[in-house]
């Protein structure tokens, strides 16, 4: 289909027919027999797709973007590839930011919108985006690291770069993305502050109202995600006879099956979800309505100091991972899971990774009984002075002797013993006198 003809001084050119029958011709220059014909295999691809109006190979695609752009234009000019635009950094990020905003959620819309300007502090805006390699992209990393960066909010934007380019790929823009092998995803906490229970009731006391004793209670007895899950809360979802929570969740909704759970109301948040309903007035359907960054830190930090409790970190976090601790404690981890609403392995890997010192506890009083009689048992044999006491070959014999001498009559076996008898088809249980055992 394509043919390979030498020019002078070394210049090869690919020659091929068309669909219109014309003969058409590619330069290549001065290259190699090897390099010719490994573009002559791509080139006979591209005529068969363009003849038969079906996508080239996988391979070819590849290929076929990670081209220079001088061997490009040329393939472009005998048309087996569309003519390439010249897709800028910038360009790209904006447009698709922008076929994204309708789509996306406005906290995810936000974190991509800071790892692109991220990446444009970095990077020249008007760099085309075939011309970003991988050793570019580990570099962009390191310049992450020297702005002071903590290294989960590396891994996010990392993540969130290798997003923003991977679509560019989908589409054949790009051959590859040079942010694929950037270390991301989440970084497991190593803040491991257990809210007791006698803490958050400390708390839940200080509150000024029923609404933020709910508040607290949504956080730390039922383990909702605040405010996303716990302000979408209504009546209709509390089901008091049943002691059940309806929980909306659109952290997860976009996966099959996540998009609500059921969570058990215990005794302790049931008395607050009362309370609160006594506060209603006719006609509110929200549980709770408390709104302001500013304004609910000031009057947690007060509520706290009223209580008594040093303030910790990740206000609501710490609550919702205290509550699957307690909950780990007591019931198991796959029901736990999906009351929390997150996998088993993200329990382990974020949420259950510590163990509170109540469970500790609780095991010590658990074996402290036995422990205490064995110790008393031993202290007893050591006559009370620590040391083993030694028994006189008189008192044991003595002690066997009274224990055992009526051995010739307890060993006495006067039971009959069933046995089967033998040659029968359906057979039955004969007895059988066994004779006295005597020692």
């Amino acid at each position: 289909m394509a043919s390979i003809s030498n020019d002078p001084n070394g210049r090869r050119r690919i020659q091929f027919i068309d669909g219109q029958g014309q003969r058409k011709t590619i330069r290549l220059g001065k290259v190699s027999l090897r390099s010719a014909e490994s573009v002559k295999v791509k080139v006979e691809d591209l005529v068969s797709s363009t003849l038969t109006g079906h996508s080239p190979a996988d391979e070819t695609a590849r290929w076929l973007a990670g081209l220079d752009d001088a061997l490009y234009a040329k393939l472009a000019n005998v048309g087996l590839a569309r003519p390439r635009a010249q897709v800028t950094l910038t360009g790209w990020l904006d447009q698709y930011l922008t076929e994204r905003r309708d789509d996306l959620k406005p906290e995810s819309l936000r974190k991509l919108e800071q790892t692109k300007t991220k990446l444009l502090a970095h990077f020249n805006p008007k760099t085309p985006l075939r011309n970003i390699t991988m050793q570019d992209a580990a570099g962009w990393r390191g310049f992450l690291k020297k702005l002071g960066l903590s290294e989960a909010a590396i891994k996010t934007h990392s993540g969130n770069a290798k997003t923003l380019i991977a679509e560019a790929v989908r589409r054949k823009l790009i051959a590859e993305n040079p942010f694929a092998l950037l270390k991301s995803g989440p970084t497991p906490s190593r803040y491991t502050r257990y809210i007791t229970p006698e803490e958050i009731d400390r708390v839940i006391e200080a509150c000024p109202n029923a609404q933020w004793r709910l508040l607290f209670g949504l956080a730390r007895y039922a383990g909702l995600r605040i405010p996303s899950e716990s302000h979408l809360l209504t009546w209709a979802d509390v089901d008091f006879d049943r002691a059940r929570l309806t929980v909306r969740s659109p952290k997860t909704e976009h996966h099959a099956g996540h998009e609500r759970r059921f969570v058990p109301i215990t005794p302790k948040l049931m008395k607050l979800l009362q309370d609160r309903f006594d506060e209603c007035e006719e006609g509110d359907q929200r549980l709770v309505t408390i709104r302001g960054k500013g304004a609910v830190q000031r009057q947690v930090e007060a509520i706290c100091d009223r209580a008594g409790i040093e303030l910790w970190e990740r206000l609501w976090q710490t609550l919702r991972q205290s509550c699957e601790k307690e909950w780990a404690m007591s019931f198991p981890q796959y029901a736990v899971s999906k009351w929390i609403g997150h996998s088993i392995t993200i329990s382990g890997r974020h949420y259950a990774n510590d163990v509170p010192d109540e469970l500790f506890e609780r095991a010590a009083k658990t074996h402290a009984p036995q422990a205490a009689q064995n110790a008393a048992q031993k202290l007893h044999e050591r006559g009370g002075s620590g040391k083993k006491r030694k028994t006189a070959p008189a008192e044991a014999e003595g002690r066997n002797s009274s224990q055992f001498r009526n051995l010739r009559d307890i060993s006495v076996s006067p039971e009959l013993t069933s046995t089967w008898s033998r040659g029968e088809l359906n057979p039955r249980p004969v007895t059988v006198n066994r004779p006295l055992l005597r020692v």
